[in-house]
């Protein structure tokens, strides 16, 4: 295919495209209603809990004052290297075998830290450390 050719077939492409995205927009809302997809002002939220690692520990804390937390230096009878944090709020962090939290601005409730257990002979594990804030 010559060089004119590949450009008047990109360009055809590009109309294609804007095209469609046009027919998109146009819809009507009623067909939209019924694919199960509406707008709502609310959040929606899973009815189940979510299922914890068989590794959560818990603990209690009170709004304004910093968490510090010693992890466990085994999981399942196998020596821990490090931790370092999966998922957590601002301001956690891991430094050796203590969890940090400054709950800065946050809400009562309870927050979920996920940690990976770092172990020499085996797979890495994930740890959960969830804190229950109290005001």
């Amino acid at each position: 295919m010559n060089l004119v050719a590949a450009r008047m077939s990109q360009r055809w492409l590009a109309v294609g495209a804007v095209v469609f995205a046009v027919l998109l927009m146009d819809l009507p809302a009623s067909l939209l209603a019924s694919s199960g997809v509406e707008p709502t002002a609310a959040s929606r939220v899973a009815a189940t809990p979510v299922a914890f690692p068989p590794d959560t520990l818990r603990t209690d804390a009170t709004t304004g004052a910093p968490v510090v937390f010693s992890l466990p230096p085994e999981l399942r009878g196998t020596p821990v290297s490090r931790y370092t944090v999966l998922q957590g709020p601002a301001l956690c962090g891991v430094a050796g075998r203590s969890l940090t939290w400054i709950p800065k601005n946050a809400n009562p409730g309870t927050y979920d830290i996920r940690l990976q257990a770092h172990r020499p002979d085996a797979q890495p594990d994930t740890l959960v450390v969830q804190i229950k804030l109290a005001q």
